[in-house]
This record gives structure tokens, sequence and C-alpha cells, in this order.
């Protein structure tokens, strides 16, 4: 009589055992539910807040979303104004902007999209003085103190710009010259670097068109007076680099397994 007693109380356990690991699922989905609820409401304030404080422009933007185990970022309706020192507050509408970054530029401490799609609505650049822009303050203060100790690379092995509306306001003459131009801009891209590789033939052909070329060498005067490099070499060089560095670490790690195996 103690054997199915025994046997009785085992299947007695079971459905409680059962109940307990369903009951551990469903608090780790709801768990998993919370934290991800929680990654999409705040990315887009902490996204606007690291950028005003790195910056200094202000930043809004109606949504964000970034899949770290995929590299893949997604903004839409992001908007930049000017700090208050510049007479004109708008900078940039951008629509949207997808990234697939890539986890293997980390290696190099670089960083690598692999694909970039920017769709800009409006890009506003104001001068102050000569040689005094917002995008020139934009990008010196996105790069950092450190920019030129650091010299990290940027690799955009896609990119597909695609820009309706460049303005240009100038108060470093007197009176102020404001201009607006209509581009309609649709250009695709592959191993871009610099911003010089931005200022292909194509666009410049744009460009020249809506008399805008000589007004925006004011903003980016080496990219527009200077030929751009050629970005596949760039980029090829690049890649050669990494393929070398991931090479001598596959080897070292072979060496050590073949000194491990000697008695």
């Amino acid at each position: 009589m103690i054997l199915p007693n025994v046997a009785l109380r085992g299947l007695a356990r079971a459905p409680t055992r059962g109940g307990c690991l369903l009951r551990l699922i469903m608090l780790l989905v709801i768990a998993g539910a919370a934290l991800a609820l929680a990654w999409m409401t705040l990315l887009p304030l902490l996204f606007t807040r690291v950028l005003q404080e790195r910056t200094g422009f202000k930043a809004d933007v109606a949504s964000v979303s970034a899949n770290p185990f995929t590299g893949r970022v997604t903004v839409r309706g992001l908007i930049l104004l000017n700090p208050t020192a510049f007479p004109v507050p708008d900078f940039l509408q951008l629509r949207s902007a997808e990234a697939e970054l890539s986890v293997w530029g980390l290696w190099d401490q670089r960083i690598v999209f692999d694909s970039l799609d920017l769709d800009v609505r409006q890009l506003t650049l104001v001068s102050r003085r000569a040689a005094d822009t917002n995008i020139a303050a934009f990008r010196d203060a996105l790069a950092g103190p450190n920019a030129q100790a650091a010299s990290t690379l940027v690799l955009i092995r896609r990119l597909r710009l695609r820009l309706d509306t460049l303005g240009l306001v100038d108060h470093s003459t007197l009176p102020p010259r404001l201009r607006s131009y209509r581009l309609g801009l649709d250009q695709s891209y592959t191993d871009v670097t610099s911003l010089k590789h931005l200022f292909l033939p194509s666009v410049r052909r744009v460009l020249d068109e809506k008399n805008a070329t000589i007004a925006l060498a004011d903003y980016f005067p080496q990219e527009i007076t200077s030929p751009p490099p050629a970005p596949s070499k760039t980029g090829e060089n690049w890649l050669n680099t990494a393929e070398r560095k991931a090479l001598d670490i596959f080897r070292g790690l072979r060496d050590k397994l073949e000194e491990t195996r000697k008695p």
C-alpha cells in the first residue's frame, strides 16, 4: 500500500509544479513587455536630451526606435533649432532617418553604417560672421573637444540622401541675405567617409542649375572647392585594415591553442 500512496502524491504534485512554471513564464513575459514599453517611451526623451546637452541645439522628435541586437535605428520627425546666439532659429527638419549599424566596426573603434537613409524636409544654414556657421558649430559640438585626438572614422557603406529645400541665411553682410532653393535632391552613395563624398558631379549639376553652388561654398568651402576623394578606395582600405586585424586575432588564438597542446 505504500507504493500506490507515493504514486498518488507524485501525481498530485505534478499540476502544482506545472502551475508554478506557467506563472513564472507569464511573469517573465509581463516583465519583458514592461521593459519594452519603458524603452520605447523613454528612448525619444533620452535621445533629445543627450543631443541637446552635447550640441546646444534644441531638439524635438516624434519617435525613436532602436534594436541593440540588430543595430537598426529609426528616427522620425526630428527638428533641430539653432542656439539663441544665431539670429534664425531654423536649422533642420528631418522626416525620417533609418540606419543599420554594423557591430563589427566597434572592434576598430569606428562607426560603420551598413546603410543609412536620410529624408530631409528642410535644411537651413545660417552664417553669423565669416566662417561662423550653424553647421560648423553643430559638427564641432557633436564631435566633441577631443575629436582630432580620437580621429574616429565614420564609414557609410550605402547612403541615400533626399533633400527638398535648402535655406541660406547670411548675416555676415548688411543687409542680411536670405535665399531658398527647392532642390528635390535624391542621391545614392557608397563608401562615404567625408562630406566631400556628398558633392558628386551629379549633385553639383543640381546646385549649378539652382544657382546655389557659389552661395553654398561659404558654408562648405573645402567640400565645394576641392574634388571629392574616391570613396571606393577609402572603403576598401578601411576594410582591408579590419580584415588584417581580424586575421591577427584568429592567428593569435590559434598559436595559443597550439602552445597548450604541447606537452
